[in-house]
């Protein structure tokens, strides 16, 4: 059937990459409401099969709530809640996450994302900014007990010293406890 109205696969997939890279570019200067267009039409642009369908979701979401429309997080959500592979699609979800403020949540997407590929620079530079406290030393402890509290302290001064190569003033040796 030559005449047939329905666009091969290929054009389907690269309308649909276009669209994403538009929206990109308008993502990139913060002009959110054209952005959130672009990437809405990428994913309906895209097949169900598409390996970025999920990211072009993620951005579209994140754009909407960078432009005030709380909605938007369900969308980000959505395909964090169906990817496997894109660490970006969870980067997306924390900074929507963080802009109404939702910090909770927001470290669990990048925990998530992590899981996926430790080595993500966009997802350690915003766990850095965001300052994630490492698990206690004592699962079976409060974050606040006493032991806890000791051994963190030493575990990470010892980490400090490694890193830095300076000696950091001893744990013990101050015989009060802040907080």
């Amino acid at each position: 059937m030559s005449g047939s109205h329905y666009p091969a696969p290929g054009d389907r997939v690269r309308a649909a990459r276009e669209a994403y890279d538009l929206g990109l570019a308008f993502y990139r200067k913060k002009q959110w409401k054209t952005a959130a267009r672009h990437f809405a039409e990428a994913d309906r642009k895209c097949g169900h099969d598409d390996v970025h369908l999920h990211l072009y979701l993620s951005y579209q979401g994140l754009c909407e709530v960078c432009s005030g429309d709380i909605s938007g997080l369900n969308l980000c959500r959505r395909a964090a809640s169906m990817e496997t592979i894109q660490t970006r699609v969870f980067l997306n979800l924390a900074l929507a996450e963080l802009r109404l403020r939702h910090r909770k949540r927001a470290c669990s997407a990048v925990k998530i994302g992590l899981s996926i590929d430790h080595t993500e620079p966009g997802l350690l530079k915003l766990r850095e900014r965001m300052g994630v406290r490492r698990s206690p030393l004592l699962p079976f402890l409060k974050r606040e007990h006493l032991l806890n509290r000791l051994l963190g302290r030493y575990t990470w001064q010892r980490l400090q010293t490694r890193q830095t190569g300076r000696c950091v003033e001893p744990i013990l040796a101050n015989a009060h406890l802040t907080r």
